[in-house]
Order: structure tokens, then sequence, then C-alpha cells
């Protein structure tokens, strides 16, 4: 459902301000960027993948730093937007389970030796792994 327009600035100010909201108002209703919520946007980590990936349609290299400091955000970010590894965030990437799973499956397509022990700590991760490492 689209959102409607806000006329007002104390309102826009404080949209801004909600990094998930001010995604869905620059997609759904701007269906552009939004510059002055982009400082705001790029600072949190999955805001910034939902933006490079929703609006921009590809990188933010301002919003990299802050998007590899989340384990989901960077493993899309890599799978969706980089289309290849992504070293400088897989150390993050590695300290979620699921994701480094997932990054392993996803992105490099195949067995990911710095991530088993990782993988192995989550459970059930490591069946699934297993699965993708033959």
């Amino acid at each position: 459902m689209p959102l409607k327009p806000l006329k007002t600035k104390p309102r826009l100010d404080k949209l801004k301000r909600n990094t998930a909201q001010a995604v869905d108002y620059a997609r759904y209703y701007l269906k552009n960027r939004w510059p002055a919520a982009e400082p705001y946007i790029r600072k949190n980590g999955r805001s910034a993948y939902s933006y490079a990936r929703d609006i921009l349609k590809g990188r933010w290299p301002e919003a990299e730093p802050y998007i590899m400091k989340d384990a989901i955000a960077a493993s899309y970010y890599a799978l969706h937007i980089l289309k290849k590894r992504w070293p400088e965030a897989e150390p993050i990437i590695m300290q979620d389970p699921r994701m480094a799973w997932a990054y392993a499956r996803d992105v490099i397509k195949g067995p990911w030796p710095e991530a088993e022990k990782a993988i192995a700590n989550g459970p059930g991760w490591s069946q699934y792994y297993n699965l993708y490492k033959k």
C-alpha cells in the first residue's frame, strides 16, 4: 500500500530518521532517491542494503562500512548487489552460523573452510553445509 505524501517539514524530518520507513517512502512514494534521508539510511546496515537494492539498484560505497557490520545485510549485499565474495565483510558474516552457511551456499557456491568452525557451532547448520561441501 503506497504511503501518503507528507507535506510538513517536521513530519519529513522525523520520517527520514526512521530508516526502514525512509526506505519505504523513497521506494513507494518518491520512487527515486531521497538525498536528505541518505545520511541516516546508510548508517543502518539492513536499511542501507534495501536502499541500494531497491532505489540505487547497485553499489552504495558510502554505506558499505555500515552494511558490513551486520552479517545478514552483508551477506545479502554480497549476493544481490556485488554478486561476488566480499572479503572485507567475511569476518562479520562468519559470526552468524546461518548467514555463514547461506554465504557459502549462495555466494561462494562451495566450501568455505575459514567458516566451518562457526557453521558447526550453529544448531543444524553444519548438516546443511555438509550437503553443499561435496
